[in-house]
């Protein structure tokens, strides 16, 4: 049956499942870093809405907050507590 396939019977069946499987890391991994932006991005709301801190909303703010997500906004929450 795998000879009537042609080209896909031989490394083409092994490279569609290590295809499939990449993409499918790829897809958790982005689902969890773009998840920990937007709990970040909710956490930093919520910190300036009920008054906990205020902490502006600058680009280099904005940017620890894409990167890093919830810790980063713990750490900028600290920063704004102490300094």
């Amino acid at each position: 049956m795998l000879e009537s396939l042609g080209a896909l019977g031989g490394y083409g069946i092994t490279s569609i499942i290590i295809i499939l499987i990449a993409f499918f890391f790829f897809v958790h991994a982005v689902k969890k870093v773009v998840g920990n932006i937007i709990c970040g991005g909710i956490l930093f709301y919520l910190l300036n809405t009920l008054g906990i801190t205020h902490i502006t909303w600058t680009f280099t703010n904005g940017l620890i907050v894409a990167l890093l997500g919830t810790p980063g906004t713990i750490l900028l929450a600290i920063r704004d507590l102490f300094f």
